[in-house]
């Protein structure tokens, strides 16, 4: 009898030392994540200034009633937010300097608003509330797990609910502007098929036209140096100095073949405030690992790369390189922020590719 009442003390103090454990590192895991009061109060204004500035072209802009007034509800519940906030900084002393206009990324995708009309205005200014309330709701529930200062803390709790009511609204928003994209885009391919059954005749003689031979120079095989773009995507960017600069997001490739550039995200926390930097491609050096920084391989590592070779050989293949970048971290955040061609007004993209 005695022997079961001290195991089963065993096994309660076991299971309460592991949900202790477990509770701790939960907590440490949030501290982790949460942002600083700092940049967390800064993304949170730029969010409102963003949110307050989109609203107003919205409410100008919109086809759509509905999205007008979520535009207009958007511009004076972010006002009431940024308000609200800005007296919380001055009653509590918190040390921060708010800015003063929008980063790079909201900028861009404001002025990519202001180039669109019609129901692509309401598609795309819709699908970036939706982006944005997924973000803020991530960054407020971090802040308000594991924040520095209690009453931001509080404040960030009594906001919290709103958010998800916005990014509830935008959802359900998106739903209705897709439906009348959808009816747009089937007159719009009911028209072209009846322009297309017009001109797509095509004499007997045309088409039995035998196909001309082409003098394409096939490759057979990947030389060492060659890079497939799966393998850079992905690959982490350093300096001589070993720092990390970001991740490759994606390459620019001309019609011509060439690639023009590599695009690196720098910056940013939990996804958000990220840019994306484009440097020539000549600029990243390609080097090979020192020895003595490589890892001795194991019987298990070496099992692991022949069962992955056929799915992943570009990786085996420049396991031993590293990709430099001769620039500082700072240097390289203070960057212009590379703009997508679906980023820029029509005009604006059909001038550059005339210029290409």
């Amino acid at each position: 009898m005695k022997r079961e009442l001290m195991a089963a003390a065993i096994r309660l103090s076991a299971a309460i030392l592991l949900a202790t454990s477990a509770s701790l590192l939960a907590s440490s895991a949030s501290a982790a994540q949460a942002p600083t009061t700092e940049n967390f109060v800064k993304t949170v204004a730029i969010s409102d200034m963003f949110e307050i500035q989109s609203g107003q072209l919205a409410d100008e802009k919109a086809e759509s009633d509905d999205v007008q007034s979520f535009g207009k509800q958007m511009t004076d519940d972010h006002t009431e937010t940024s308000d609200d906030l800005k007296e919380l900084i001055e009653d509590e002393e918190i040390k921060v300097e708010l800015p003063s206009k929008l980063d790079d990324e909201h900028q861009a995708k404001l002025d990519k608003l202001k180039g669109l009309s019609g129901n692509q205005f309401d598609k795309e200014y819709v699908r970036m509330q939706i982006d944005a309330h997924q973000k803020a709701v991530a960054l407020f529930e971090s802040y308000a797990a594991a924040g520095e200062n209690d009453d931001l803390k509080k404040w960030v709790g009594d906001t919290l609910p709103t958010l998800k009511e916005h990014l509830e609204e935008a959802q359900n928003l998106k739903t209705a502007v897709d439906q009348t994209a959808q009816a747009e885009d089937s007159k719009k391919s009911d028209d072209a098929s009846a322009r297309d059954d017009k001109t797509a005749a095509v004499t007997d003689e045309e088409a039995k036209k035998p196909a001309r031979k082409s003098n394409i120079k096939y490759l057979t095989r990947q030389a060492p140096t060659d890079w497939t773009a799966e393998a850079l995507i992905g690959r982490t960017v350093e300096n001589s100095n070993g720092d990390n600069l970001g991740e490759i997001n994606n390459v620019i490739i001309n019609e011509k073949g060439n690639v023009v550039a590599a695009v690196i995200g720098v910056g940013g926390f939990l996804g958000i405030g990220e840019k994306n930097v484009a440097v020539p491609f000549d600029a990243l050096d390609f080097r090979t690992l020192d020895p003595a920084e490589r890892r001795a391989d194991t019987r298990d590592e070496k099992a692991e790369q022949k069962r992955d070779a056929a799915e992943a050989r570009f990786d085996s293949e420049h396991a031993d390189m590293h990709i430099v970048l001769n620039t500082t971290k700072e240097d390289l955040e203070a960057a212009p922020e590379f703009v997508w061609l679906e980023e820029q007004g029509a005009d604006r993209a059909q001038d550059e590719r005339t210029v290409r």
